[in-house]
């Protein structure tokens, strides 16, 4: 009779056994009951309670406000929360602390007593100090079977010897790697405990060989690998591509596991990568609500909520997969007005007064409209698509029941807070289920064996863990404090634990195991975990792997499809494939364009299509995006204005000049004109320009006026010897034989001639067609102007008693800049070449993409979606 402690253990008794995962306890094929579970009960039936992470919060931050002069108390509560939990565990003495000569250590101590004091009002016990609760008083002890407590902390050493009753076993590994463990031997020795020294069994794997390896640096056994990839999804497909391989050759799904310590960081490729690879991995990792598919939607409630129903998190809600609420008629029209406010909402028939609130109402009525608006949008039974989207609405049920409870009035703002806080601090499984290839951390799997191990992201910062100093009781203080007798975990118990899993790690494997690291994690290089040197692990050269799933298959046989059987061919859906892949790899060739490039074939007689200038203009500097625009008259939906955009403000500059000069011709007319005059044409403009909806209108439209003011008195606007004789002249006339039409914003006559002026809001010359060589550097809107306008004064249809005076100039007045920019001069033969180029065009139906050199046709192109431009633009063209 007695109590045990055994290095390992060879068969399971007939005990009830006490693992900290059910993974452990899948591999001993018992039911998975912790040491955890156990004590809860235990500290139940003392009558005391554990206190809920949102109660925890809550707490803390009522002692933080208590003890520590702050305004930031949720700050400074998160900041200490992990400390207090270390002391909990190390079941410190507080009044030590509180004593102590270190004014930091005494406030420590101060907190830590206060959120205590706290606790123990409401019976409430932290989670951090459970297991030092459980070895109370404890009235009824059992025989247990420990298995899995490697390392057990100095609170489960006390509970687990508080518990267990004669003929218990704790399955303890002697190794002299973490000396902590034999400190805990001695120490359980001293109450009642008897070591049991055995010889260590064969398990028949290369798991011993593997642990001698790294204790004595010995030569490796066979099956120990390590494979090195260039990116985590590279390390992701190489790592399942090996298990498929050992799938079909009949190894079962049950032997075979993955080990990583980022479990968020690889579960989600795995999971993804799996899919594909038609694998059936799961994994077990904890995630926020706030990353479920109901965090997110409740996320945007809360926010519509407190911006009072802004457009883009409105837009986000209703289109939510959990609201489905906008169809695509109410998407059109809200994308189109952008409403903001619930009256705008309602408008276009969406009710979204269940989301309207007070700023102010008791916690428990908060709770009640939150329930409320789950139950009317149908929440629940839109998530039951998911199996984790029910775990999470059924979680947050549980935490809104519990927020209830103190009826305090509450802010919106603050009850806003408090609901986005329980959705980072709430978890649930990643992803519920069993069974499967599984993905676990270490420590869920001290003490079994697999035959087959991978362990993703064996790097430096990570195997070991880098030890990070706690801001608040950093490890000077640990060590000052162990000095003086008070036992804390240190940096160096840190790194010895770190140790001793590995090698427990090392136990896993029975017949192989691979180790594996990505080069570069967000484009930050990595290198290998120190231990896999200690092991003398070299990276194996890279292997010839099979495909293992049906879209790499498509990928490796899409260039040799002919080779392939036809049954083989139809299964991978590979003629389609091929035909599109075909139509990228010559858009992004030297091979002459083809119809999927706009060369369509199909003629037009130039004298069909009515061109302005510029129209013109876009078709000399890209075919493609005049053929876009209009052939197949793609355009971009139809979005409300919320600033106001180079064209609105080149219409608002355009029709305010126009109003302005009605009646003016000479500078000293202009004289005249005083700001009364040009603040009326203004808000005329703004109005038939609708431009008082858009939002800050008010703050940017003195800036616009002043500008326009200043235009009006800068001497070149309007030079003393230059007489306006016409405004926004239109125009429809046949240019080197296309039919143009248009419109002139004025025609000054001056002592040499006549000039045409082009208003331009910018202070950069306006980009042309392309010249000779290929540049944008030929102008044609003012060469058109003129002629139009001779052509259109000869024929007496404009301003005919100056039809003999010759047009000698045109040019571009910057509003802007205050001054005339450009006066281009014309190339008749230019012009003609280009007119023709024009023709060949829509005679041939041809319209390549081919932007002049500089690519100026590309800065503010609509249609990057279709045309997909690439390595093509390099491309000599005939144009």
């Amino acid at each position: 009779m007695g109590k045990y402690i055994v290095p390992e253990l060879s068969i399971v008794p007939d005990l009830q056994v006490i693992t900290p995962s059910k993974a452990i306890a899948f591999s001993l094929k018992v039911p998975h009951y912790s040491l955890e579970c156990l004590t809860q009960r235990l500290v139940r039936c003392q009558g005391m309670g554990i206190a809920s992470t949102l109660l925890s919060r809550r707490l803390l931050q009522n002692a933080v406000a208590e003890v520590v002069d702050t305004k930031d108390v949720e700050g400074t509560a998160k900041a200490f929360l992990s400390t207090i939990k270390d002391l909990f565990r190390s079941g410190i003495d507080l009044a030590t602390l509180q004593q102590n000569s270190d004014s930091r250590i005494q406030q420590l101590g101060n907190l830590a007593s206060a959120y205590q004091k706290q606790l123990r009002q409401r019976n409430k016990i932290d989670a951090a100090e459970l297991y030092w609760q459980g070895s109370i008083e404890v009235t009824h002890q059992q025989a247990y079977l420990f298995y899995g407590y490697f390392a057990p902390a100095k609170d489960e050493l006390a509970l687990i010897n508080a518990i267990a009753s004669q003929d218990s076993i704790l399955v303890f590994p002697l190794d002299d790697l973490f000396s902590p463990n034999q400190q805990a031997v001695a120490w359980l020795q001293s109450q009642g405990w008897q070591l049991l020294t055995m010889q260590q069994g064969h398990t028949g794997g290369i798991n011993r060989q593997l642990q001698q390896s790294f204790r004595q640096r010995a030569t490796l056994p066979k099956g120990v690998s390590l494979d090195v990839f260039p990116t985590i999804e590279a390390e992701v497909r190489g790592t399942l591509t090996q298990v498929k391989i050992l799938l079909t050759k009949g190894v079962a799904a049950k032997d075979i596991v993955l080990i990583t310590k980022e479990e968020q960081l690889y579960g989600k490729a795995l999971s993804d990568l799996a899919w594909e690879y038609n694998l059936p991995v799961q994994v077990a990792y904890e995630i926020p609500l706030e990353q479920t598919r109901i965090g997110a939607w409740l996320k945007l409630v809360l926010e519509v909520m407190r911006d009072n129903f802004p457009f883009e998190a409105t837009a986000k809600l209703l289109s939510h997969p959990l609201s489905k609420y906008m169809s695509a008629e109410i998407w059109s029209a809200a994308r189109q007005t952008h409403p903001q406010g619930l009256a705008a909402w309602s408008n276009l028939g969406v009710d979204l007064s269940l989301l309207d609130s007070a700023n102010s109402d008791r916690r428990d009525l908060w709770i009640q409209r939150l329930q409320d608006i789950l139950s009317a949008w149908d929440v629940l039974e839109k998530a039951k698509s998911w199996a984790r989207e029910i775990a999470a609405y059924y979680r947050l049920q549980e935490a809104l029941t519990e927020l209830a409870k103190p009826k305090q009035k509450l802010s919106k703002r603050a009850f806003i807070n408090e609901i986005n806080d329980i959705l980072a601090l709430l978890t649930i499984s990643a992803q519920p289920g069993i069974g499967g290839i599984q993905l676990h951390s270490p420590l869920s799997l001290l003490g079994t064996n697999y035959p087959h191990v991978f362990v993703l992201g064996s790097r430096e910062g990570i195997f070991p863990a880098a030890i990070a100093d706690d801001p608040i009781l950093d490890f000077h203080n640990r060590k000052q404090l162990a000095k003086q007798g008070i036992e804390i975990e240190t940096a160096v118990d840190l790194a010895q634990k770190e140790t001793f899993y590995f090698y427990c790690l090392l136990g896993i494997p029975t017949q192989s195991i691979t180790f594996s690291y990505p080069e570069l994690i967000d484009r930050q290089p990595t290198l290998p975990s120190p231990y896999l040197t200690r092991l003398g692990l070299k990276p194996r050269l890279a292997q010839t792997l099979p495909l293992p799933s049906i879209e790499l298959a498509r990928q490796s046989y899409l260039r040799q499809s002919h080779q392939l059987e036809p049954e083989i061919n139809s299964a991978l859906l590979l003629p389609k494939i091929t035909q599109a892949w075909q139509v990228e790899v010559q858009r992004e060739s030297a091979i002459a364009p083809d119809l999927y490039d706009g060369v369509i074939g199909i003629k037009l007689d130039p004298q069909s299509k009515i061109f302005s200038a510029s129209q013109l203009t876009q078709l000399g500097q890209c075919p493609f995006k005049w053929f876009s625009a209009r052939l197949l008259k793609l355009k971009e939906l139809v979005e409300a204005k919320t600033d106001l955009s180079a064209a609105l403000r080149g219409s608002l500059y355009h029709r305010c000049l126009e109003l302005s000069l009605e009646n003016i011709y000479t500078a000293s007319d202009l004289a005249e004109f005083n700001r009364e005059q040009l603040a009326k044409a203004f808000a005329t403009a703004e109005q038939e320009l609708n431009l008082t909806q858009l939002p800050g209108w008010r703050a940017q439209r003195q800036e616009h006026l002043n500008l326009l003011l200043l235009n009006l008195t800068t001497t070149e606007f309007l030079p003393s010897e230059t007489e306006v004789i016409a405004r926004e002249t239109k125009f429809a006339t046949q240019w080197y034989g296309l039919p143009v039409q248009g419109q002139v914003d004025r025609i000054d006559r001056t002592s040499t001639g006549l000039t045409v002026i082009d208003y331009k809001t910018s202070g950069v010359i306006p980009a042309g067609v392309k010249d000779a060589t290929g540049k944008a550097n030929l102008d044609i809107q003012l060469a058109v102007y003129q002629d139009a306008v001779s052509e259109a004064m000869s024929e007496g249809l404009i301003v005919e008693q100056y039809a003999d005076e010759p047009i000698n100039t045109a040019a571009y007045y910057s509003i802007t800049q205050q001054k005339t920019i450009s006066r281009p001069q014309k190339d008749p033969e230019e012009l003609a070449a280009f007119a023709e180029r024009v023709k060949s065009h829509l005679q041939q139906g041809h319209y390549p993409v081919a932007p002049d050199v500089d690519r100026k046709a590309c800065r503010y192109c609509a249609y990057d979606l279709v045309c997909r431009k690439g390595d093509r633009l390099s491309r000599k063209l005939n144009y």
